[in-house]
């Protein structure tokens, strides 16, 4: 499912992988985070709140990611861009919307305001 995003260079987990598949969603963020990793979700109900709740404690995280469903190619062209535009800086701590990745030049503009 992952193969274009991995045959590109980006190094990518899932849940399965990291023993938290079918846990609660903090367990996620908090491996996530531990492996200095961008959450990537279309579980926005649960993640949204829990960036804000992590905020409100200022705990920190690498980055959260809150897809609706797309595409999978589509999917896969915006976390691209996303993989290689976002540098660990720019994404700590935000909650970002793939939104902002459909184009390669609007995803190099969001990278560069998150880190102005």
């Amino acid at each position: 499912m992952l193969g274009p995003l991995r045959a590109a260079g980006h190094l990518l987990y899932l849940p399965n992988e990291l023993g938290v598949w079918g846990q609660d969603d903090e367990p996620h963020l908090l491996t996530a985070t531990r492996l200095g990793a961008v959450l990537v979700t279309i579980n926005q109900r649960d993640f949204e709140p829990l960036h804000h709740k992590w905020e409100s404690e200022e705990q920190e995280h690498a980055g959260i990611l809150l897809s609706r469903r797309l595409e999978t190619g589509e999917l896969f062209r915006r976390l691209d861009f996303a993989a290689r535009l976002l540098v660990p800086d720019a994404a700590h701590n935000q909650l970002m919307n793939p939104s902002l990745f459909q184009t390669e030049e609007e995803a190099r503009n969001y990278a560069i305001s998150l880190t102005a």
